[in-house]
């Protein structure tokens, strides 16, 4: 096993199989990676939405390509999270016209977060968000033709936006292409299942991870957490939970969030907008039932214990 260094200085914007790889490993071998945050040299430290300049084509940094010695198609390339640790400060923000609730929230909001030994980020007084720190975006490198934006995810994982890839987790990710072509990026200090208002708590890493090459196909993209509970810092103070009851899985979704921040609002005064921002950075979107065809329920929980 040897241990290799990846500068935060090499990264790319897109997936790209005829991109070359920044660094070749060996099977069992170590990474240690500076990543920046989504949206470097795009939002500043305390800044205001009308000064920021977000470019999409530019927003995500990723890490690599990260080529493995002897991965080949129909492979698995296996992950292990061995230490994530976030930078100084994150944002999050809300866009005019992404996330689930555009026509609720159409004016543009930046918030950012000072992380700074910290284990918790501020979204207002009396709101403490708990730092879980992942990355949202890892995979391997499709072989498709073309160059394609970080996201949507796509066979070979990419921006899956899960927030249970953290420290002591394995990540199993289908190869595409001789030598894996791993990349990584999109560090996030919390976020909730379902990301609703369209961003987590964005902020710069450390990762260090162990690739593993197992010579047996993958059904697609899968992880092993360690044992203990998902959602450790969350269970103990108990949930609110809402639900969306409609025809189709995105509406109940809407109806769930909708019905979430007028909850927040009446129990602890929050202001739809905070309320929004905080159930993408710590409430969860559940499917409590898909059986009953034709109507779904879709849930939308809320951690108590983020209220001190």
């Amino acid at each position: 096993m040897a241990e290799h260094v990846f500068d935060a200085s090499v990264y790319h914007h897109a997936w790209d199989r005829e991109l070359e790889p920044a660094l070749a490993i060996a099977s069992g071998d170590v990474v240690h990676l500076d990543l920046l945050m989504a949206g470097a040299r795009q939002v500043e430290e305390g800044a205001a939405f009308e000064v920021c300049a977000f470019d999409f084509d530019t927003l995500y940094n990723l890490a690599g390509p990260i080529r493995v010695e002897g991965a080949k198609p129909g492979d698995t390339l296996a992950v292990e999270i061995l230490s994530l640790e976030t930078g100084d400060w994150g944002w999050c923000v809300i866009l005019p016209e992404p996330g689930l609730l555009p026509e609720d929230f159409p004016d543009g909001f930046v918030r950012t977060f000072d992380l700074r030994g910290r284990s918790t980020a501020t979204l207002v007084p009396g709101v403490e968000i708990p730092i879980t720190p992942f990355c949202g975006t890892m995979g391997t490198c499709p072989d498709r033709e073309g160059t394609f934006v970080p996201f949507p995810p796509h066979e070979g994982a990419g921006n899956v936006d899960t927030r249970h890839l953290t420290q002591g987790t394995t990540f199993h990710i289908p190869v595409h292409l001789p030598g894996a072509h791993f990349s990584i990026g999109d560090p996030h200090a919390a976020q909730g299942d379902g990301e609703v208002c369209v961003a987590a708590i964005e902020c710069p890493m450390r990762a260090s991870l162990r690739f593993s090459v197992i010579d047996r196909p993958s059904p697609g993209p899968w992880f092993a957490t360690p044992p203990g509970s998902l959602t450790p810092r969350g269970d103990d103070g108990g949930y609110y939970g809402t639900m969306g009851i409609a025809d189709d899985l995105m509406e109940g979704s809407r109806t769930a969030v909708r019905n979430m921040i007028a909850l927040l609002g009446e129990r602890h005064g929050l202001e739809p907008r905070d309320a929004y921002m905080l159930c993408s950075l710590a409430g969860d979107l559940k499917i409590f039932e898909i059986v009953d065809a034709g109507m779904w329920n879709v849930g939308m929980l809320m951690p108590r214990s983020v209220f001190v």
